[in-house]
């Protein structure tokens, strides 16, 4: 279903793809065991309001924190 939302050779999430996801703190990819990739929004377990496969894109969202790379 959301399969390809990694660029080839990167880590990095697929902008186009996922939308703020991408960029954000609490997203964590998820790979199953069939090669499919999804998007685990890591603020659902202690808040409801958060789903735990968001339907992506993600356009808006309140929880959104974008990852900070501190070198």
């Amino acid at each position: 279903m959301y399969s390809a939302l990694m660029n080839s050779g990167s880590k990095k999430l697929d902008a186009a793809r996922a939308g703020l996801c991408a960029d954000c703190a609490h997203a964590r990819r998820i790979e199953s065991a069939r090669g499919s990739e999804f998007i685990l929004c890591q603020l659902s377990p202690s808040n409801p309001r958060f789903p735990k496969y968001p339907p992506l894109p993600v356009l808006q969202c309140p929880g959104f924190k974008r990852i900070t790379t501190d070198a």
